[in-house]
């Protein structure tokens, strides 16, 4: 298991500086499964994932961020996020733009998975913070979530665990996705002034509590990156 120090060591590799220096921003071909060419709408993507709901508070904040985000950038990215969506995954299952394909995952896991639910929220309440805004893997914009202790830690990676039975997991980067980008964007990212301010916006998150709360943890499913509920059984 990560301890808090490598994951911190890890992270920090690509949260500080995660903006390329280079002139043109480039977006890998796979993200055109999930927001449209030049229009920026987000295109139907399906499947099922585990994640944490955000509390009023921590909300309220990602939706000023990311309207922010919109007023400087907005041609190049995605239409906004629904902010009622904003969320901490815990652990991604399984996913396509094609719903035929992926139908047949998603339903052989969903009561695994419900269970497993039940499993990590009696781990309890595990205390985080957001660190930074950054460019995360020149897909989207997100907000980094950290562990406070070694502890939190500890009980974060155990719940992730629990759903590796149903799909293995890597490195986990918990996060709160802003905004993804748009590809064919009819205004390209300026570099400098974008990285400029992610590191603006970091001031505003940077050490803010984020309760990850058992009663707000679920089994989603969803249509889009805008659209998910949680299932019930």
């Amino acid at each position: 298991m990560e301890t808090l120090h490598e994951f911190d060591e890890r992270t920090g590799s690509f949260q500080t500086d995660s903006v390329p220096y280079e002139p043109v921003f480039a977006l890998p071909p796979s993200l055109e499964e999930k927001v449209a060419p030049r229009s920026g709408s987000l295109r139907p993507f399906h499947g099922n994932t585990v994640a944490y709901f955000l509390d009023d508070r921590v909300r309220d904040l990602v939706g000023s961020i990311a309207s922010d985000l919109h007023a400087r950038f907005g041609e190049s990215l995605s239409e906004p996020l629904p902010v009622e969506m904003a969320h901490v995954t815990l652990h991604d299952l399984h996913a396509s733009p094609d719903r035929d394909q992926v139908r047949p995952l998603v339903e052989a896991s969903s009561a695994r998975a419900s269970a497993l639910v039940a499993r990590a929220r009696g781990i309890g309440p595990i205390r985080t913070v957001a660190t930074t805004v950054f460019n995360m893997m020149n897909t989207s914009v997100v907000i980094g979530v950290r562990a406070v202790d070694e502890e939190e830690h500890r009980k974060l990676l155990t719940a992730r665990g629990l759903f590796d039975e149903v799909v293995p997991s890597g490195p986990f980067t918990p996060h709160i996705t802003l905004a993804y980008y748009r590809p064919a964007m009819p205004v390209p990212l300026p570099p400098d002034e974008f990285r400029d301010a992610l590191a603006q916006l970091t001031g505003r998150v940077a050490g803010v509590p984020v309760a990850l709360a058992p009663e707000r943890l679920h089994a989603l499913r969803f249509d889009s990156m805008g659209d998910y509920w949680a299932v019930q059984h």
